[in-house]
């Protein structure tokens, strides 16, 4: 909660300064806060496509080569 409100206070200062010292018009102010809006959103869109095409070729093998070699113990025990 310290986070979201010191955010809050840092950006509304930022837009506070903008305004008042650098002559920055308020419309560019919205213009920034929509794209930004927009940019976050697209984001998590693709953060939420992206997940499960990730999650599937992070996930382990059922079936592996090395599971399927024989050990050292039953080689020796077919030869004798």
């Amino acid at each position: 909660m310290t986070r979201l409100l010191s955010t809050v206070f840092f950006a509304s200062a930022f837009i506070w300064v903008a305004i008042e010292f650098f002559d920055v018009d308020i419309e560019v102010i919205k213009v920034l806060f929509i794209y930004s809006l927009l940019f976050v959103v697209l984001l998590i869109l693709t953060g939420l496509i992206f997940s499960p095409v990730v999650s599937f070729f992070r996930r382990p093998r059922k079936s592996s080569l090395l599971e399927k070699a024989p050990t050292e113990s039953s080689s020796k025990d077919e030869i004798n």
